[in-house]
């Protein structure tokens, strides 16, 4: 009788096992995995945070003139006022006159905007038109300004009418860029 007890016993706990405490024991095991998952996760943050705070501090030892040239570079708006006058005044450095500033703001989201690959985030355009009389030694040095000048500037066209002086009326159209 003792043995028959014995496997009555035997089968129940095994019968218990597999409908009961197995599926309990999966269980507890898939949250232990997720468990190390959000550990892992809550490491991350805390990297990130420690990351965060480190950057804080570098950005902070960034002299405010440094911080103004990246400005400058690609700014947070676009202000048309002020890039008509940084492109007089890198005219008047050689004795031409800017005649018209004309800004079209790009409105469109089209394959034309620059994205940052991975960010999504898109940059808007600005096409900026403008006009002068020059001659060529005069024109190439504007140009070559441009080129070197902290605004990030694209040059698309460049036209130009000769007139029996010697000095050419230009015309210049070019693309710049800030952050949406």
């Amino acid at each position: 009788m003792r043995n028959n007890t014995a496997i009555v016993l035997l089968l129940l706990s095994v019968g218990l096992f597999y409908t009961f405490t197995n599926t309990q024991y999966q269980d507890v095991k898939k949250l232990y995995t997720l468990t190390g998952e959000y550990q892992n996760v809550l490491q991350n943050i805390i990297a990130i945070a420690e990351l965060r705070e480190a950057l804080l501090l570098d950005y902070g030892t960034i002299p405010k003139i440094e911080i103004d040239r990246i400005s400058k570079v690609l700014p947070d708006n676009i202000d048309t006022v002020r890039l008509a006058f940084d492109l007089d005044g890198m005219a008047a450095r050689y004795g031409v006159s800017i005649k018209s500033v004309q800004v079209t703001v790009g409105t469109n989201e089209d394959a034309d905007n620059v994205i940052l690959q991975g960010s999504g985030e898109v940059y808007e355009k600005a096409t900026i038109s403008f006009s002068f009389v020059s001659d060529y030694e005069n024109f190439m040095r504007l140009l070559a300004d441009i080129e070197i000048s902290l605004r990030m500037m694209n040059v698309k066209s460049i036209s130009f009418r000769a007139s029996e002086s010697g000095l050419y009326d230009y015309q210049i159209s070019a693309e710049t860029y800030w952050l949406k």
